[in-house]
């Protein structure tokens, strides 16, 4: 915080807007975004909206895993469940605003249900039991929900008012005003005493229970509310595609999204969500680039990314960014 500035109310200490650097920054971002699709063009737009789509799934994530510390890798076939169940529900006449919700719903109740063993086991035992969630859930989507790899989506649920929502600046716009409000949501949830206690959780759950967290609760709300952004991240996929396949949905998916959180930073939901986002998306479609005849490099290209955050930036991006505005405010004193 720069000298002489004293927050002299709970609220102003508590405000995501401190100053006005802050307020011109929310404006200049908010009038980029409006016209990101006319600078863009339209399939700029189209990677865009991705990219709102993963950041979504990607807070959810941060939530469940970086905010409350409980590991999981099945949060792409979280987003199937949303995804199935948003296809689903406009295949048989509701409409797809209604239908993202539901499926936001439907991910949360699977989401706690794969969340049980969570009760009982942590670290690598509760990762290795997200695994199996994984699989479990890839084999219902293979054989019994999409048996023959794609359904499409009936375009008439994408219509609202006359105006097609599943394409173009209609769903760039769409898909932007339901990630703002999720990300403000969930900027609030790690400010909240929920969110404290999931820290708390995170640092060390017995002594969590001792001070009077209610550890299972907490592990329980983790999941459902990862679960629930998932699920809305598959609802926006749905939206997005006129087709659901559960290649979409894979365990390499899971794995991308752990990146994403470990790369931007463990426990910062909105920004670090942001960065590792951003970052994973981007250098996953320059891998398959440069590498297109070989998955293999952009696998150990991609494990060499996790480890070294892990081993020597656990703070992720974010946590670079953070030593370089630090230094840049105290230039050219050291401290």
């Amino acid at each position: 915080m720069p000298a002489g500035v004293f927050k002299e109310t709970y609220l102003a200490d508590m405000a995501h807007l401190r100053y006005p650097i802050h307020w011109a920054a929310l404006v200049a971002g908010l009038a980029l975004l409006l016209v990101l699709p006319v600078m863009l063009g339209s399939y700029g737009a189209g990677l865009a909206v991705m990219l709102m789509v993963f950041f979504v799934g990607t807070v959810g994530l941060n939530i469940t895993t970086g905010l409350a510390g409980q590991i999981s890798l099945a949060q792409a076939a979280l987003m199937g469940v949303g995804a199935y169940t948003a296809a689903y529900l406009a295949n048989a006449g509701v409409s797809i605003l209604l239908a993202i919700p539901a499926a936001a719903l439907a991910a949360t109740i699977a989401g706690v249900v794969l969340g049980l063993p969570s009760f009982k086991l942590k670290g690598y035992y509760l990762a290795m039991a997200s695994i199996a969630a994984q699989a479990v859930l890839e084999y219902v989507f293979q054989t019994i929900v999409d048996p023959y790899q794609g359904i499409e989506i009936n375009p008439e649920a994408k219509t609202l008012a006359g105006i097609y929502l599943g394409d173009g600046a209609p769903l760039y716009y769409t898909v932007l005003a339901i990630t703002i409000l999720a990300v403000i949501a969930a900027a609030n949830i790690g400010r909240s005493s929920l969110g404290r206690a999931m820290k708390a959780v995170r640092d060390n759950d017995i002594s969590a229970e001792i001070i009077g967290i209610d550890v299972t609760r907490t592990k329980a709300l983790a999941f459902a509310i990862g679960s629930f952004y998932a699920g809305l991240a598959g609802a926006l996929y749905a939206l997005a595609s006129p087709s659901v396949g559960w290649d979409s949905f894979t365990m390499e998916t899971s794995i991308d999204y752990l990146a994403m959180v470990l790369v931007g930073g463990p426990g910062r939901i909105i920004w670090g969500s942001l960065l590792g986002a951003l970052t994973i998306r981007t250098g996953w479609s320059l891998l398959a680039s440069v590498f297109a005849a070989s998955a293999a490099v952009k696998y150990l290209v991609l494990g060499g990314v996790i480890a070294f955050f892990v081993v020597k930036e656990p703070d992720g991006l974010i946590g670079v960014l953070r030593r370089i505005k630090e230094y840049l405010r105290l230039w050219p004193f050291s401290y």
